[in-house]
Protein backbone atom coordinates (compact mmCIF):
# COMPACT_ATOMS: atom_id res chain seq x y z
CA UNK A 1 0.00 0.00 0.00
CA UNK A 2 2.15 2.92 -1.34
CA UNK A 3 0.38 5.79 0.34
CA UNK A 4 0.69 4.09 3.71
CA UNK A 5 1.21 6.76 6.12
CA UNK A 6 4.34 6.32 9.10
CA UNK A 7 1.98 7.52 11.38
CA UNK A 8 -0.75 4.78 10.79
CA UNK A 9 -0.83 1.98 12.87
CA UNK A 10 -3.39 0.34 11.28
CA UNK A 11 -5.81 1.40 7.80
CA UNK A 12 -8.51 -0.83 6.99
CA UNK A 13 -10.03 -0.63 3.71
CA UNK A 14 -13.19 -1.57 3.03
CA UNK A 15 -12.91 -4.74 5.20
CA UNK A 16 -16.11 -7.19 5.38
CA UNK A 17 -16.10 -10.21 7.72
CA UNK A 18 -18.77 -12.88 6.73
CA UNK A 19 -18.49 -16.38 9.17
CA UNK A 20 -21.52 -18.97 9.52
CA UNK A 21 -23.23 -17.30 6.41
CA UNK A 22 -23.35 -14.04 8.61
CA UNK A 23 -22.26 -10.85 7.93
CA UNK A 24 -20.46 -9.75 11.18
CA UNK A 25 -18.50 -6.65 9.39
CA UNK A 26 -19.35 -4.35 6.13
CA UNK A 27 -17.40 -2.24 4.30
CA UNK A 28 -15.01 -1.01 7.16
CA UNK A 29 -12.99 1.65 6.15
CA UNK A 30 -10.95 3.94 8.60
CA UNK A 31 -7.08 4.25 10.34
CA UNK A 32 -6.17 4.44 14.06
CA UNK A 33 -3.13 6.81 13.70
CA UNK A 34 -0.03 6.39 16.26
CA UNK A 35 -0.99 7.44 20.07
CA UNK A 36 -4.82 8.17 19.13
CA UNK A 37 -7.29 6.61 21.53
CA UNK A 38 -11.03 5.67 20.06
CA UNK A 39 -13.47 4.08 21.93
CA UNK A 40 -15.70 1.35 19.58
CA UNK A 41 -19.25 1.77 20.58
CA UNK A 42 -22.42 -0.39 19.58
CA UNK A 43 -24.87 -2.45 20.86
CA UNK A 44 -24.03 -6.65 21.80
CA UNK A 45 -23.80 -8.29 18.33
CA UNK A 46 -23.07 -4.70 16.40
CA UNK A 47 -19.19 -6.12 15.12
CA UNK A 48 -16.84 -4.35 18.10
CA UNK A 49 -15.21 -8.07 19.28
CA UNK A 50 -15.20 -8.92 15.53
CA UNK A 51 -13.27 -5.98 14.42
CA UNK A 52 -11.17 -6.77 17.38
CA UNK A 53 -10.26 -10.52 16.38
CA UNK A 54 -9.59 -9.48 12.74
CA UNK A 55 -6.84 -6.94 14.27
CA UNK A 56 -4.89 -9.82 16.05
CA UNK A 57 -5.68 -11.63 13.24
CA UNK A 58 -8.12 -14.63 14.52
CA UNK A 59 -10.83 -13.50 12.17
CA UNK A 60 -9.51 -13.05 8.19
CA UNK A 61 -11.56 -10.32 6.46
CA UNK A 62 -13.61 -11.89 4.01
CA UNK A 63 -13.49 -8.60 1.44
CA UNK A 64 -11.30 -5.71 1.36
CA UNK A 65 -7.94 -5.49 3.25
CA UNK A 66 -6.02 -4.00 6.42
CA UNK A 67 -2.65 -2.61 6.78
CA UNK A 68 -0.80 -2.32 9.89
CA UNK A 69 2.74 -0.95 11.02
CA UNK A 70 4.35 -4.55 10.32
CA UNK A 71 2.57 -4.60 6.51
CA UNK A 72 -0.53 -6.28 5.05
CA UNK A 73 -2.37 -9.15 6.24
CA UNK A 74 -1.69 -12.37 5.01
CA UNK A 75 1.76 -11.03 3.95
CA UNK A 76 2.95 -10.91 7.71
CA UNK A 77 4.08 -12.99 10.44
CA UNK A 78 0.45 -12.65 12.48
CA UNK A 79 1.98 -13.85 15.74
CA UNK A 80 5.23 -11.44 15.22
CA UNK A 81 2.13 -8.79 15.07
CA UNK A 82 0.30 -10.06 18.09
CA UNK A 83 3.24 -10.13 20.53
CA UNK A 84 2.89 -6.31 19.79
CA UNK A 85 -0.41 -6.04 20.59
CA UNK A 86 -1.74 -5.68 24.49
CA UNK A 87 -5.14 -7.05 24.95
CA UNK A 88 -7.33 -6.83 27.98
CA UNK A 89 -10.35 -8.82 27.52
CA UNK A 90 -13.05 -10.82 29.85
CA UNK A 91 -12.18 -13.99 27.55
CA UNK A 92 -8.56 -13.33 28.51
CA UNK A 93 -9.38 -13.49 32.22
CA UNK A 94 -11.41 -16.75 31.73
CA UNK A 95 -8.28 -18.48 30.53
CA UNK A 96 -6.29 -17.72 33.06
CA UNK A 97 -8.74 -18.70 35.99
CA UNK A 98 -7.37 -22.15 34.72
CA UNK A 99 -4.06 -21.07 36.32
CA UNK A 100 -4.68 -22.80 39.38
CA UNK A 101 -1.08 -21.53 40.80
CA UNK A 102 -0.28 -18.03 38.83
CA UNK A 103 0.41 -15.40 40.96
CA UNK A 104 -0.08 -11.90 39.82
CA UNK A 105 3.47 -11.44 38.88
CA UNK A 106 3.69 -14.13 37.08
CA UNK A 107 0.65 -12.90 35.06
CA UNK A 108 2.32 -9.84 34.07
CA UNK A 109 5.34 -11.54 33.04
CA UNK A 110 3.75 -13.74 30.85
CA UNK A 111 2.70 -10.42 28.73
CA UNK A 112 6.55 -10.31 27.61
CA UNK A 113 5.24 -13.68 25.56
CA UNK A 114 2.11 -13.30 24.78
CA UNK A 115 1.36 -16.73 26.64
CA UNK A 116 -1.16 -17.89 29.06
CA UNK A 117 1.15 -18.92 31.82
CA UNK A 118 4.86 -19.25 31.84
CA UNK A 119 6.36 -21.45 29.95
CA UNK A 120 10.14 -19.80 29.11
CA UNK A 121 12.62 -18.44 31.13
CA UNK A 122 12.70 -14.74 32.26
CA UNK A 123 15.63 -12.46 33.94
CA UNK A 124 15.78 -10.63 37.14
CA UNK A 125 15.28 -7.53 34.93
CA UNK A 126 12.01 -8.96 33.30
CA UNK A 127 10.85 -9.27 37.20
CA UNK A 128 11.93 -5.94 38.13
CA UNK A 129 9.95 -4.39 35.52
CA UNK A 130 7.04 -6.58 35.97
CA UNK A 131 7.29 -5.28 39.81
CA UNK A 132 7.31 -2.05 38.50
CA UNK A 133 4.15 -1.67 36.12
CA UNK A 134 2.51 -3.92 39.30
CA UNK A 135 3.33 -0.81 41.55
CA UNK A 136 2.38 2.02 38.79
CA UNK A 137 -1.17 0.32 38.55
CA UNK A 138 -1.49 0.62 42.29
CA UNK A 139 -1.48 -3.68 43.27
CA UNK A 140 2.47 -4.16 44.02
CA UNK A 141 1.57 -5.29 47.45
CA UNK A 142 -0.95 -7.84 45.69
CA UNK A 143 2.37 -9.43 43.30
CA UNK A 144 2.71 -12.96 45.25
CA UNK A 145 -1.30 -13.39 45.57
CA UNK A 146 -2.78 -16.48 43.33
CA UNK A 147 -4.60 -14.59 40.28
CA UNK A 148 -8.12 -16.69 41.13
CA UNK A 149 -7.61 -14.68 44.86
CA UNK A 150 -7.68 -11.18 43.10
CA UNK A 151 -10.76 -9.18 43.39
CA UNK A 152 -12.49 -8.07 40.21
CA UNK A 153 -10.73 -4.94 39.68
CA UNK A 154 -7.43 -6.05 40.39
CA UNK A 155 -7.19 -8.95 37.85
CA UNK A 156 -8.38 -6.33 35.39
CA UNK A 157 -5.51 -3.85 36.64
CA UNK A 158 -3.19 -6.89 36.78
CA UNK A 159 -4.22 -7.70 32.91
CA UNK A 160 -3.72 -4.36 31.88
CA UNK A 161 0.09 -4.66 33.61
CA UNK A 162 0.19 -7.49 31.53
CA UNK A 163 -0.93 -5.86 28.39
CA UNK A 164 1.69 -3.44 28.98
CA UNK A 165 4.38 -4.74 29.94
CA UNK A 166 6.27 -5.23 26.89
CA UNK A 167 5.56 -1.11 25.79
CA UNK A 168 3.02 -1.84 22.50
CA UNK A 169 2.42 0.38 19.91
CA UNK A 170 -1.33 -0.68 20.03
CA UNK A 171 -3.83 -1.37 23.00
CA UNK A 172 -7.17 -2.94 22.57
CA UNK A 173 -9.17 -3.13 25.65
CA UNK A 174 -12.58 -5.58 25.16
CA UNK A 175 -15.37 -4.34 27.65
CA UNK A 176 -13.04 -4.33 30.49
CA UNK A 177 -14.87 -3.08 33.05
CA UNK A 178 -17.34 -6.00 32.66
CA UNK A 179 -18.40 -7.34 35.92
CA UNK A 180 -16.59 -4.64 37.87
CA UNK A 181 -18.77 -2.69 40.64
CA UNK A 182 -18.51 1.52 40.53
CA UNK A 183 -15.04 1.39 42.64
CA UNK A 184 -13.41 -1.42 40.90
CA UNK A 185 -14.34 0.65 37.60
CA UNK A 186 -13.28 3.68 38.49
CA UNK A 187 -9.85 2.48 40.13
CA UNK A 188 -9.25 0.64 36.54
CA UNK A 189 -10.12 4.10 34.25
CA UNK A 190 -7.86 6.12 37.01
CA UNK A 191 -5.07 3.45 36.05
CA UNK A 192 -6.02 3.54 32.34
CA UNK A 193 -5.50 6.99 32.63
CA UNK A 194 -2.47 7.01 34.19
CA UNK A 195 -1.32 4.97 31.33
CA UNK A 196 -2.46 7.30 28.27
CA UNK A 197 -0.75 10.05 29.64
CA UNK A 198 2.91 8.35 29.82
CA UNK A 199 4.86 10.04 26.88
CA UNK A 200 5.22 6.67 25.04
CA UNK A 201 1.33 6.05 25.52
CA UNK A 202 0.50 3.50 22.90
CA UNK A 203 -2.55 3.53 20.60
CA UNK A 204 -5.88 2.99 21.92
CA UNK A 205 -9.21 1.02 20.59
CA UNK A 206 -11.42 0.60 23.28
CA UNK A 207 -14.76 -1.56 23.43
CA UNK A 208 -17.64 -0.67 25.54
CA UNK A 209 -21.85 -0.77 24.80
CA UNK A 210 -21.08 1.12 27.78
CA UNK A 211 -20.74 4.91 27.58
CA UNK A 212 -20.11 5.59 30.76
CA UNK A 213 -17.06 3.34 31.16
CA UNK A 214 -15.19 5.41 28.20
CA UNK A 215 -12.09 7.13 29.81
CA UNK A 216 -11.63 10.93 29.29
CA UNK A 217 -8.62 10.81 27.48
CA UNK A 218 -10.79 8.98 24.43
CA UNK A 219 -10.32 11.06 21.61
CA UNK A 220 -12.21 9.44 18.75
CA UNK A 221 -15.33 7.35 18.58
CA UNK A 222 -16.42 4.63 16.02
CA UNK A 223 -20.34 3.86 16.52
CA UNK A 224 -21.17 0.25 15.15
CA UNK A 225 -24.66 -0.72 13.89
CA UNK A 226 -25.39 -4.13 12.60
CA UNK A 227 -21.95 -4.53 11.30
CA UNK A 228 -21.70 -1.16 9.70
CA UNK A 229 -19.75 2.17 10.94
CA UNK A 230 -22.72 4.75 11.32
CA UNK A 231 -20.86 7.26 12.57
CA UNK A 232 -16.33 8.24 12.88
CA UNK A 233 -14.33 10.89 14.53
CA UNK A 234 -14.59 13.47 17.17
CA UNK A 235 -15.84 12.23 20.20
CA UNK A 236 -18.02 15.17 20.59
CA UNK A 237 -19.03 15.17 16.89
CA UNK A 238 -20.07 11.09 17.26
CA UNK A 239 -21.72 10.98 20.23
CA UNK A 240 -24.53 13.58 19.81
CA UNK A 241 -28.10 12.52 21.00
CA UNK A 242 -29.12 11.83 16.99
CA UNK A 243 -26.73 9.25 17.00
CA UNK A 244 -26.25 7.94 20.28
CA UNK A 245 -30.49 7.08 19.95
CA UNK A 246 -30.01 5.51 16.67
CA UNK A 247 -26.92 3.40 17.65
CA UNK A 248 -28.39 2.20 20.63
CA UNK A 249 -32.09 2.06 19.96
CA UNK A 250 -33.06 4.22 23.12
CA UNK A 251 -34.91 7.49 23.60
CA UNK A 252 -32.27 9.32 25.82
CA UNK A 253 -29.63 12.03 25.69
CA UNK A 254 -26.13 12.67 26.38
CA UNK A 255 -24.66 14.71 29.57
CA UNK A 256 -20.82 15.72 29.49
CA UNK A 257 -19.10 15.55 33.03
CA UNK A 258 -15.08 16.13 33.02
CA UNK A 259 -15.11 14.96 29.04
CA UNK A 260 -16.54 11.50 29.79
CA UNK A 261 -20.07 10.98 27.80
CA UNK A 262 -23.16 9.75 30.28
CA UNK A 263 -26.35 8.40 28.83
CA UNK A 264 -29.61 9.44 30.27
CA UNK A 265 -32.69 7.40 28.99
CA UNK A 266 -35.83 9.41 28.57
CA UNK A 267 -38.61 8.68 31.29
CA UNK A 268 -41.83 7.45 29.58
CA UNK A 269 -44.73 9.27 29.22
CA UNK A 270 -47.36 8.07 32.16
CA UNK A 271 -51.27 8.17 30.66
Amino acid sequence: MEDFNNDTLLSFQNVSVTTGGNQRLKDITFDIKKGEHWGLLGLNGSGKTTLLKVIAGYVWASKGYLESWQGTYGKIDIQKLRQQIGWVSESLDDRYRTKQTSTALEVVLSGLFASIGLYETFKTEDIKKAEYWLDFFGIYHLRNTPYLHLSQGEKTRSLLARAWIAEPPLLLLDEPCSGLDVKGREEFLSSLEHLLHLDNAPALLYVTHHLEEMPSSIQNVLLLKNGEIMTKGSKYDTLTDEYVQRAFDVDARIVWEQARPWLVISSPERC
